[in-house]
C-alpha cells in the first residue's frame, strides 16, 4: 500500500495544479511549461480539453481529494460522468480520481475498473495516463493477478520507452512471483544495467532465487560470490552467499563466511546468530560450536531467552557431551515453554543420567503442560518408579503409557517385565 501511495500522488499531481484555475484564468496567467515525466513516450501528449460548464464540479472533486474525503470524490466524479456535457478529458479525469479514491477506501475491484476506464478513454495528459497505468499494474500485482499486471507493465514500458530501473525491477518481481523465472532474470538484469550503483538487495535476491529455481545454481553462486567480492562488508551480501552455500550443501564455506562476519562484529541481529548456530547444528561434530554461538547470542541479548532458543542450546550441549549445562538449558526451556515438550527432553536426559526423582518430577510437569505423545512421559515416570523400587506406582505409570498408541507396545513389554 505504501508504494502505491507515492504513485497515487504522482498521478494526480499534475491535475491538482491544472484544475486549480479555469481555462479563462489560465489564459490570463503567464504560460508555464509543465514538467514532462515521459519525454520518450510514443503517445502524443493530448492537451487538456475540459467543459467549462463542469469546471465547478471538477474543482469540487479536486478539493475533496485534497481534503482526503474519498467518498465525496466518488460522488463528485459520478456527477461528472453522468453529465452529457462531459468531454473525454473530463471523463478520464473523473475515472482517474475515482480509481484512486476507491483504492484508498479499500474497494480494489472498483479502483481497477475506474483506472482501466481512465486509461482506455485515452484523454489524460501523458504524466497522468502513464502514472495511472503503472499504478494499475502494481495493484494487479498486489492482487496476484500477474498476467494482467505484466500486460499493463509491458504496455507501459513499450509506450513510455522508460529507462527507469525500478520499473524493470517491478517487472522482475512480478515474473518471479508468477514463477516465470527466465523472464524475471531478464528484467532484473535490465534494472541492474540501468542502475549500476546503490542497487537494492532485493534485486540481487530475486536474481539469485530465479537462477536457483531454474536449476542454475552455478549462476546463482557465481553472482553471489561476485557481489561478495565487490561488497565484503555488506551483511546482506554475506547472508545471500551463505544461503547459496547452504543450499548447495557447502556448509563448511557457509560457516567460514559467517565466522568471518562474526569476527568483524557484523552479527547484530537475532537472525544472524540463528543462521550460524543452525549451520553448526547441521554439521557433524558442530554441536559444541553451536552451543558457543547460542550462548554468545543470549549474553548479548540478541537471541531471545525463550523455549526454542534454550531447547537448541540444550541439544547442542547434550550432543557435545556437556551434560550439566544441557540439563540447565532444558530446565530454562521447560520453564519458558507453553507446552511440555522441552520438559519431556529434560526428563529423558535426567533418566539417562539415573537421576530418577528429578526425571519423574520433570515428566509429571511436562504432562501437566501437555504433550503430543503423553505416553513417552509416562514411560519415564514408570522407569523412575521402577528404579526407586516402587513397583505399584511403576505399574500404574506403564498402564497410562498403554493408552498412547505411540508407546503401547513399549509399555506392554515393561509391564510384562516387572510382573515376572
Amino acid at each position: 500500500m505504501k508504494a502505491l501511495q507515492h504513485l497515487k500522488l504522482v498521478a494526480v499531481a499534475f491535475l491538482v495544479a491544472a484544475l486549480a484555475v479555469t481555462d479563462a484564468d489560465a489564459r490570463r496567467e503567464k504560460k508555464q511549461e509543465a514538467s514532462v515525466d515521459f519525454p520518450n513516450a510514443t503517445r502524443v501528449d493530448p492537451k487538456p480539453d475540459s467543459s467549462p460548464r463542469l469546471a465547478k464540479d471538477m474543482q469540487r472533486m479536486n478539493d475533496a481529494y485534497g481534503d482526503g474525503d474519498m467518498e465525496k470524490v466518488l460522488q463528485m466524479a459520478g456527477q461528472v460522468l453522468a453529465s452529457s456535457r462531459a468531454k473525454p478529458y473530463d471523463i478520464a479525469v473523473a475515472h482517474m480520481f475515482s480509481g484512486f479514491a476507491a483504492y484508498d477506501l479499500g474497494q480494489v475491484d472498483l479502483a481497477i475498473e475506474h483506472m482501466t476506464k481512465a486509461i482506455d478513454t485515452n484523454a489524460l495528459p501523458n504524466n497522468n495516463h502513464f502514472s495511472t497505468m503503472h499504478t494499475l499494474a502494481s495493484i494487479y500485482a498486489q492482487e496476484e493477478q500477474y498476467d494482467k499486471s505484466i500486460e499493463y507493465l509491458d504496455r507501459y514500458i513499450a509506450e513510455t520507452r522508460t529507462d527507469k530501473a525500478d520499473v524493470y525491477a517491478l517487472k522482475g518481481q512480478i515474473h518471479y512471483n508468477s514463477e516465470q523465472y527466465p523472464q524475471a532474470v531478464e528484467a532484473i538484469k535490465q534494472a541492474m544495467q540501468l542502475q549500476k550503483q546503490n542497487q537494492p538487495a532485493s534485486w540481487q535476491q530475486i536474481l539469485m532465487a530465479s537462477y536457483h529455481e531454474m536449476g542454475d545454481d552455478n549462476a546463482a553462486l557465481a553472482l553471489a560470490e561476485q557481489l561478495y567480492r565487490d561488497s565484503p562488508e555488506d551483511k546482506q551480501v554475506v547472508l545471500n552467499l551463505v544461503t547459496i552455500y547452504s543450499q548447495l550443501d557447502q556448509s563448511d564455506k557457509a560457516i567460514a563466511l559467517m565466522e568471518q562476519a562474526r569476527a568483524k562484529g557484523m552479527l547484530t541481529e537475532q537472525r544472524d546468530y540463528e543462521v550460524l548456530y543452525s549451520a553448526y547444528l547441521n554439521t557433524d561434530g558442530g554441536e559444541a560450536k553451536a552451543a558457543e554461538v547460542i550462548k554468545e547470542g543470549l549474553d548479548k541479548g540478541l537471541l531471545p531467552g525463550d523455549a526454542r532458543t534454550y531447547t537448541y542450546l540444550g541439544q547442542a550441549y547434550y550432543f557435545s557431551d556437556q551434560v550439566s549445562p544441557a540439563i540447565e538449558a532444558f530446565r530454562k526451556a521447560a520453564a519458558a515453554a507453553a507446552d511440555g515438550e522441552p520438559g519431556l527432553y529434560l526428563s529423558q536426559i535426567l533418566s539417562n543420567e539415573d537421576r530418577q526423582p528429578e526425571a519423574k518430577a520433570a515428566a509429571q510437569a511436562a504432562l501437566a503442560k501437555g504433550l503430543r505423545k503423553p505416553g513417552e512421559a509416562w514411560m519415564i515416570v514408570g522407569r523412575a518408579e521402577f528404579y526407586m523400587d516402587n513397583l505399584p506406582a511403576a505399574r500404574a505409570a506403564y498402564q497410562e503409557a498403554m493408552k498412547d498408541p505411540a508407546t503401547r507396545e513399549q509399555a506392554r513389554k515393561a509391564l510384562a517385565q516387572i510382573s515376572r
